[in-house]
């Protein structure tokens, strides 16, 4: 009678003890496999050939014009049975800059080192600052609310089936502090006159969280890019020279880095992304992989730590051979991160100009 009665209860449990397993296996998403193309690219015969080489997710970018034909690429995604993501430009939006250009980023008061890269670019006037055109960061208060305008507009009943969006560019501009390297994106007005009201509080973080509560079901995907590095630095042994003549990586950069960086890695539980612009920020781009992401995980003075469960590395692969894009494949895999091959240009260029002041009423 006694055995009787526990053998019920001996099945129930491992019933629930397999249903338990089974439940936190299918919680364990796969790492992200990924390309970022074009819309003109998401075509059957492309994805098929991606899919074949391990390839699940496609990531294409979403703006005004690519929108109206958003319908036939998730169309086409989905027969090919591949998650769609659209990839939204935020900062370096050249129609705001035309329209607003006291929006735009400022080049910091070191004019000698960035002026390094632009010999012939304008000389500020009286009641003129510098700026690098077109990027308009949503540090300022007037360019953040239209952003965000932007984004909901854009991803507002957007068609189709999507898994997510990635948000690329959420930081300053980049050579924020003048120092002419591209990866210098934590200052707003360094040394210069500002132009705009900035936005209170952290708004990358207020992005992502508005986003997040209106598109409860989606990941969002902040894109963010590391600091300068410590070989950039005029006292380094072999420097890059990157940083022309200024050695504040440490002192000021990095701090200023964290300070909306770990806004960012609490306001997901979600991955965040990495723009690895190797060949574009002057990188070799296969030992970069792991350096850069060893900055990224760990930021160095105050940042917070990033889980390597949570990141995915977006590599530039636009200008590589197959055979190179083979390699990258190879080496992201054992870094053990999600990974998505840039097969069409992230644009991260800018320009000098001269911008009026605004006179205060």
């Amino acid at each position: 009678m006694h055995c009787r009665s526990v053998l019920p209860i001996l099945v129930v449990s491992l019933i629930m003890i397999v249903h338990t397993k089974g439940l936190g296996a299918s919680d364990v998403k796969p790492q992200m496999r990924g390309i970022l193309v074009s819309s003109e690219k998401v075509t059957p015969d492309f994805l098929a050939v991606w899919k074949a080489r391990g390839v699940s997710e496609v990531i294409v970018p979403l703006d005004e014009s690519s929108r109206l034909q958003w319908g036939a690429i998730a169309n086409t995604a989905a027969r090919a049975e591949m998650n769609l993501w659209p990839w939204i430009e935020v900062a370096r939006n050249p129609i705001m800059a035309e329209g607003h250009p006291e929006w735009m980023a400022s080049l910091g008061g070191h004019h000698k080192d960035w002026r390094r890269r632009f010999p012939n670019a304008p000389v500020a006037k009286n009641g003129e600052v510098i700026k690098a055109w077109p990027w308009v960061p949503i540090g300022y208060l007037p360019a953040f609310e239209a952003h965000r305008v932007r984004l909901r507009s854009l991803l507002l009943d957007l068609p189709g089936q999507w898994a997510g969006v990635f948000l690329n560019d959420l930081q300053a501009g980049p050579s924020s502090c003048g120092c002419g390297n591209d990866q210098c994106r934590w200052a707003l007005d360094y040394g210069s006159a500002s132009t705009a009201t900035k936005t209170p509080g952290d708004p990358a973080a207020t992005i992502v969280r508005e986003l997040a509560a209106r598109h409860a079901e989606k990941q969002i995907v902040p894109v963010w890019v590391t600091e300068c590095e410590m070989g950039d630095l005029p006292n380094s042994k072999n420097t890059t020279g990157l940083c022309g003549n200024v050695p504040c990586a440490t002192g000021a950069c990095w701090p200023g880095y964290a300070r909306s960086w770990n806004p960012i890695v609490v306001a997901t539980s979600g991955p965040i992304a990495l723009g690895l612009w190797a060949e574009t920020f002057h990188r070799d781009p296969l030992p970069w992989i792991q350096t850069d992401l060893t900055l990224f995980l760990k930021p160095p003075q105050g940042g917070t730590t990033l889980p390597k469960a949570r990141a995915i590395v977006v590599i530039q692969a636009w200008q590589s051979s197959d055979s190179k894009r083979d390699q990258l494949m190879n080496a992201l895999n054992l870094e053990e991160t999600g990974w998505v091959l840039a097969l069409d240009k992230i644009d991260q260029s800018w320009e000098p100009r001269a911008v009026g002041i605004p006179t205060k009423p």
